[in-house]
């Protein structure tokens, strides 16, 4: 399996990247939005800095 291949599964599993988002959100101390991209990947983002997909659920840094 080729690198993207491995980073796209990896991106696709709900769990990892809801855990991936609440550290990220500890470390920059501010609401990461979980949202659902349209080929079924996972991305985080602080909110309110926009990005694409449907948000999923906010996680909180506390």
């Amino acid at each position: 399996m080729s690198c993207g291949c491995e980073n796209k599964k990896r991106a696709s599993e709900y769990e990892r990247m809801k855990s991936l988002a609440k550290k990220a959100a500890i470390l920059s101390e501010c609401i990461m939005e979980l949202r659902l991209r349209d080929d079924g990947t996972y991305t985080f983002n602080c909110r309110d800095t926009g990005g694409s997909g449907v948000i999923i659920e906010y996680i909180h840094y506390l």
